[in-house]
């Protein structure tokens, strides 16, 4: 198992430790590199999108300041020239001719102005595969009553009108979306007497705006003076749906702050958090020459793509790099720890009874050498003192066998001389029971023995007084010198 070969292994156990300890360092410098790059990936991708859409802000107006221009000064040639009613065709044509970016032109005039060209004079040019020019006006389309021609005329200045599209009016055929710039005609007592109104095509904004992509992902859109969707990449909600329409149904406080900011003119950015998807940043910024704003919505996967990818490169590189550091650690350390798995082998051989086995000369300087140095004289003194121990404890043994076989002739006569004083013990008994007997015969009948009987006991209590006394000093010879062998012939008769 692994854990029983981390648990017996040094080396095991140091590396971890080693790789433990760097991954902790990774992580906390890993952590705060991350951190950093992702609020500095965040700062280029807004300064990114911000350039990007003031780039495209500034090509948008510029072409609307050029179209601004040529309608000044083509407004300037209307007033001029304004008694030569035919000559209002060549100028509605002349303007498409210098400037490439306009479809159309109108020179309309008040009702009845020019009597002799009836209720409607109003010359129209369109440019498509080429260039046309019409008089424009009938009862079919009363221009008079239209945003592009009363909205300058009450207001007495040029205005930019929202995108339309014109419908059929039997003359030259539009399918295009246009927006138009217009202003007042005035006479010679400065009355407003018509209006000039130059075309842009919405396709062109579509398309130039569409182009504005910071992010390979992202796409923009356009908003007119109510909120309407005037470019969107979903073609189903222009004019049909303003940037409000989906709060209809579900209140959202982020897409209406934003709707407000952008129909206020303001600009910045918003990040969109949505439940269970990607959030989304909107860049936004309005029309100086227009009340519209446009806006780049880009998604945090794009924005953060360097940042992911930043991520993603020094993740691999760590971990190889972790893998790598502890084969490294396993390697330097196993290397280094050699001699201390030598010393482990030699110590196990020692404690088996193996005291000649060599330690190895250590050439290195630092503990490890030290204690494989200090090592190798414990080996040798032990070896010296299991020696002497060795000696030692055989010279004991010797002695202990030579101490057992005293000790066991201690035994026996120590029990040959038990025996023998219980046979001196037993011979003295008779001699004495006699002695005693003959006292006591000679005390009660010494008055009626006579001189040879009385003699008779006393040499009996003589001749047995003489066997104990004979008993005695072998006794006490046997007490000093060791108990003699006497058998029961040795022994005087009583």
């Amino acid at each position: 198992m692994i854990t029983n070969y981390i648990r017996q292994s040094l080396t095991a156990r140091l590396s971890i430790w080693v790789l433990a300890c760097v991954v902790m360092l990774f992580i906390t410098a890993l952590g705060i590199l991350f951190y950093y790059s992702r609020e500095a990936v965040k700062d280029e991708a807004v300064e990114k999108a911000t350039q990007t859409l003031e780039g495209t802000m500034l090509h948008v107006e510029n072409t609307l300041h050029e179209v601004e221009v040529a309608a000044n000064n083509m407004k300037w040639l209307v007033e001029q020239h304004i008694d030569t009613p035919d000559s209002m065709f060549t100028f509605s044509r002349k303007i498409l001719e210098t400037n490439p970016n306009l479809n159309g032109c109108s020179i309309a005039f008040e009702p009845y102005y020019y009597p002799e060209k009836g209720r409607y004079f109003s010359a129209y040019s369109y440019k498509g595969d080429s260039i046309e020019t019409e008089q424009e006006g009938n009862e079919l389309y009363e221009y008079h009553c239209m945003d592009w021609y009363l909205i300058p005329k009450l207001l007495d200045k040029p205005y930019w009108v929202e995108p339309f599209q014109e419908y059929d009016t039997g003359g030259i055929q539009i399918t295009e979306v246009i927006t138009s710039f217009c202003q007042p005609i005035h006479d010679s007592d400065n009355k407003v007497v018509g209006v000039l109104s130059v075309d842009l095509s919405l396709q062109w904004f579509s398309n130039t705006i569409s182009e504005t992509k910071p992010f390979p992902n992202s796409y923009s859109i356009l908003l007119g003076k109510g909120g309407a969707f005037l470019v969107h990449p979903d073609s189903t909600k222009l004019f049909y749906e303003t940037i409000f329409t989906p709060t209809l149904l579900k209140p959202d406080t982020l897409l209406t702050s934003l709707g407000e900011a952008m129909l206020a003119g303001e600009s910045g950015y918003k990040v969109f958090h949505r439940q269970g998807q990607e959030d989304q940043y909107v860049f936004y910024k309005p029309f100086a020459h227009t009340d519209w704003s446009v806006a780049i919505v880009c998604s945090e996967s794009d924005i953060f793509e360097p940042y992911n990818s930043l991520q993603r490169y020094l993740m691999a590189i760590t971990i190889i790099g972790l893998f790598l550091l502890l084969f490294f650690c396993i390697f330097v350390i196993r290397r280094s720890l050699r001699p201390l798995k030598m010393l482990a082998n030699s110590a196990q051989h020692i404690s088996n009874g193996e005291f000649e086995e060599i330690v190895p000369e250590s050439h290195r300087y630092d503990e490890i050498g030290h204690l494989q140095r200090s090592f190798a004289v414990m080996r040798r003194s032990l070896a010296e003192y299991i020696g002497r121990m060795r000696h030692s404890t055989e010279t004991l043994t010797q002695r202990n066998r030579e101490l057992m076989t005293a000790n066991e002739l201690a035994k026996e006569a120590d029990r040959v001389k038990t025996a023998f004083i219980n046979n001196m013990t037993d011979q003295m008994a008779q001699p004495v029971s006699i002695i005693a007997s003959e006292s006591d015969m000679i005390r009660e009948g010494h008055q009626h023995f006579s001189d040879e009987e009385m003699k008779e006991h006393v040499d009996k209590m003589l001749e047995n007084t003489e066997i104990v006394t004979i008993l005695l000093n072998q006794l006490l010879d046997a007490s000093q010198n060791g108990a003699p062998t006497l058998s029961n012939e040795e022994t005087p008769a009583p």
